[in-house]
């Protein structure tokens, strides 16, 4: 059996890894439940009603969108405009972000920033509102 000189070059041996019990354990929701504390808080000081999904904060925080207290606030006003036409689930256009909000919970289910908004079509929405 001939082996090919040129290929025996990218053959690398397996890399040596660090036991499980080595190797630091990631909690899973830690940084969740810090960016929720600040969501919380921003929420807490203009009054607003608005709750995030997990998916919706994961999102937040894993594109580096932070809502001011501001922001928040004209979220919760727009949605005080959907509950009263009978809106269910909207699509709330807020500055360079789009939010998808089911209504009667007042909750954030997803969001799309800018840098991905031409890439998404939504559906299932009911009304529409730019914040």
């Amino acid at each position: 059996m001939d082996i090919d000189p040129i290929r025996l070059n990218y053959i690398q041996p397996p890399q040596p890894t660090a036991p499980p019990s080595a190797q630091p354990a990631l909690k899973p929701g830690k940084a969740r439940t810090s960016f929720a504390e600040q969501l919380r808080k921003a929420c807490d000081e203009v009054g607003a009603r608005v709750e995030f999904s997990g998916h919706a904060q994961d999102r937040a925080q894993d594109r580096n969108v932070a809502l001011t207290p501001a922001q928040l606030q004209r979220v919760d006003t727009a949605l005080d405009a959907v509950a009263a036409k009978g809106g269910k689930k909207a699509l709330v256009m807020l500055d360079d972000l789009a939010l998808i909000v089911g209504v009667d919970r007042r909750t954030v289910v997803t969001l799309v920033d800018g840098a991905h908004l031409r890439e998404n079509v939504f559906t299932a929405i009911d009304a529409a509102v730019i914040a």
